[in-house]
């Protein structure tokens, strides 16, 4: 029973380590601007893509991330010189939101090893 406690607890881990490096990068891209029209920008750049993380439940317990890109991925903005341009589709507020329970359920997992561990240890102390 420990031994796969410990494969959940690891892929929780995991998963939530992936939630806040995504979040991260959202943030720290979300003010990044590009001309909305695709003839005006630089050639080959394209603009931050912000993405999410989902949960996808795997075969005998855990999770795997999956990421995925947000849709649509940029709003358009008035660039104060009388054109649009486009900004990444970023919610700071959830992104914060977002960090704060990665960060719990990182410690929850975390939890789940250290417990899984204990028992594992007690189960070797009586048959030992």
């Amino acid at each position: 029973m420990a031994i796969p406690a410990l494969s959940i607890g690891v892929s929780a881990l995991r998963m939530n380590e992936t939630r806040v490096a995504v979040a991260a990068d959202n943030i720290a891209n979300a003010t990044n601007r590009v001309a909305l029209d695709p003839a005006a920008r630089p050639q080959g750049e394209t603009g931050y893509t912000p993405r999410t993380v989902a949960p996808v439940s795997l075969d005998g317990g855990g999770v795997r991330a999956t990421i995925q890109a947000v849709d649509p991925a940029s709003t358009a903005v008035p660039n104060g010189q009388g054109g649009v341009d486009a900004m990444p589709n970023v919610d700071l507020t959830t992104e914060i939101i977002t960090l704060n329970d990665a960060s719990r359920s990182y410690e929850s997992a975390a939890s789940v090893i250290r417990t899984a561990d204990e028992m594992q240890q007690t189960l070797l102390d009586v048959v030992g």
